[in-house]
């Protein structure tokens, strides 16, 4: 089976070769776009108590937030035309709403905007099975689910057992998801933690060389070994990588890969 994989486009819709055909399409989520003024006021709201679009200013954030989302629909509609199945997951510039109790979001952001796209199918805490193969789904997800460095842990026990809690709960819901399939690909956001492919490369950031990829993704390939592991959200990270028995994509930002089930990974 030949798969096109789709990197995080944040609003650039991928140049896809047209003289292919492809069995099946894996998307890696952040397709939506952003401004650079949207970002800074979304690092500013990690030390306020306000959120990003008090910051910015609500009635332009919601301005900001409806042109990503059409950027977004763009590039599902492009992939919705290629007339085979598109699983994807939701990255974190996707407007899902699950981490934040802005009411705009309701019923616009992810996954409602797939819903007009008959090829698109939302993969997130789902599974899929096409021609033999088991596709898992994990959508957002920033960083370590739980803190893997001493100052990123929060400032009370009660934080940080509600992180306990919250990634318990993603854990067990993916286990029962990657159980009983011998040919399996898990298509996540954030690639496998503490790996080549999760670290960050930036010496002018305060995390220069740290690791903050997925905890339970790198766990899921530890315990279930799925032929490949399929991920982006670190864009400097772009690469392959062997984890275990698992062959690992970072796909990086704007790009096309194509997954030949027999051959392995190869960029377009």
């Amino acid at each position: 089976m030949e798969i096109l994989v789709v990197g995080d486009c944040h609003g650039e819709i991928p140049e896809i070769p047209d003289d292919r055909d492809f069995d099946l399409v894996l998307a890696v989520g952040d397709i939506c776009g952003g401004t650079d003024e949207m970002r800074s006021a979304m690092f500013k709201a990690r030390d306020e108590e306000r959120e990003w679009q008090e910051i910015f200013g609500l009635e332009e954030a919601e301005k900001e937030v409806e042109n990503s989302i059409e950027e977004g629909k763009e590039i599902l509609e492009k992939l919705n035309s290629l007339g085979v199945p598109v699983l994807i997951v939701p990255g974190n510039w996707d407007w899902t709403g699950e981490n934040s109790d802005w009411s705009f979001l309701e019923g616009n952001g992810y996954p409602q905007m797939l819903e007009e796209f008959e090829n698109v199918h939302n993969l997130n805490f789902d599974a899929e099975e096409i021609n033999g193969w088991k596709f898992v789904g994990y959508g957002p997800c920033s960083g370590p689910e739980l803190p893997q460095y001493e100052d990123d842990e929060p400032e009370t026990e009660e934080e940080r057992e509600e992180m306990q809690e919250d990634y318990d709960d993603k854990k067990e819901k993916l286990q029962g998801l990657m159980e009983g399939s011998e040919k399996t690909v898990l298509l996540s956001h954030n690639a496998p933690h503490n790996t080549s492919l999760d670290k960050i490369d930036n010496e002018d950031s305060p995390v220069h060389g740290r690791h903050y990829g997925s905890v339970i993704v790198r766990e899921l390939i530890e315990e279930f070994s799925p032929e490949f592991s399929v991920a982006g959200h670190m864009h400097e990270a772009e690469g392959e990588e062997k984890v275990e028995e698992t062959d690992c994509l970072n796909t990086g930002i704007n790009t096309v890969w194509l997954l030949d089930t027999e051959k392995g990974f190869q960029k377009l």
